[in-house]
């Protein structure tokens, strides 16, 4: 396409020096073991050109290169505020803190596809979502009061069941200590009569004083274990209460630590925040749903 006329100085043909890193691709390319990538991104055999080695010696450099390898890690991790914490809702990515100009800032690197938009945000956006957690994570008066009267008909209702099994359990035991009384005054009849082999008849009476000592465990059964239990709770609901006052006015570090005991996890998305509780604070995520109400959600902030 270009014209006869045209003249072009010939270009001397020049070479970079090897380095390692040409060492490093030339030993792991498959082409030259004669294979070319399809359409598929697949290594297939080569229709243009030969292998100038073996796929037995090159399965053995990539064994070889694989031992050499080194991962670096950090010795110790970089002081960060909520490391390990603040996932992505969609695809439970980490969000990895920085700092950048004095400034702590979290990103998420997610997987291809998620939803999630909200990629990038400092500390401060977390420390304000965190704030209206805590300060909707206790229970209010009104529904202490609701969860006293649903707590005073539960236990109504259990005690006119306890009543219903404290007498079905009396008759039980009544028969079992009868057994036992007979068994025991009359051992020797049973011996020489041959109704019991000795190693049977310990056996039998085994079995009968096991039974009444499980059927007297279970008349322990009472209405002071819920109340104690709801104590417990509402207990809890006030230091978490106190805790809320105390987190608006704490520093970064406190405030984390105020976090990490509350929350095992924060999950991230277009600007909402979820969480998980730790173990002893799930009473307080689904509010009265944990307790009276079978149909409360919990609404994310």
């Amino acid at each position: 396409m270009l014209a006869e006329e045209d003249e072009f100085e010939e270009i001397e043909k020049t070479s970079r020096p090897i380095n390692e890193n040409h060492i490093s691709r030339i030993l792991s390319n498959p082409f030259y073991t004669g294979k070319v990538l399809n359409s598929e991104g697949k290594y297939i055999p080569s229709i243009s050109h030969e292998g100038i080695v073996s796929e037995e010696l090159f399965d053995r450099v990539q064994v070889m290169l694989k031992k050499k390898r080194v991962s670096i890690h950090y010795t110790e991790k970089l002081d960060q505020l909520l490391r390990g914490v603040v996932r992505c809702e969609h695809c439970e990515r980490v969000y990895t803190p920085y700092t950048k100009k004095g400034i702590q800032y979290f990103n998420s690197r997610c997987v291809s596809g998620c939803e999630n938009t909200f990629k990038n945000f400092n500390f401060s956006f977390i420390e304000k979502k965190v704030g209206t957690l805590i300060e909707g994570l206790y229970f209010t008066d009104e529904e202490i009061e609701q969860m006293d009267a649903c707590v005073g008909t539960d236990i109504s209702l259990l005690e006119e069941k306890r009543h219903k099994m404290l007498d079905q359990t009396e008759r039980k035991k009544k028969k079992i200590r009868e057994d036992l009384a007979y068994i025991r005054s009359n051992k020797l009849t049973l011996l020489k009569t041959g109704v019991y082999t000795a190693e049977a008849l310990l056996e039998e009476e085994t079995k009968l004083s096991d039974e009444l000592n499980s059927l007297q465990k279970n008349e322990q059964v009472s209405d002071i274990a819920m109340h104690e239990t709801m104590k417990e709770v509402f207990k809890l609901s006030e230091l978490v209460k106190n805790v809320a006052v105390y987190y608006k006015f704490a520093n970064p570090y406190e405030k984390e630590k105020i976090i990490r005991i509350i929350f095992s996890e924060l999950y991230v998305t277009k600007n909402t925040l979820n969480y998980k509780c730790q173990k002893g604070f799930e009473c307080f995520e689904d509010r009265l749903k944990a307790i009276c109400d079978p149909t409360g959600n919990r609404t994310p902030v």
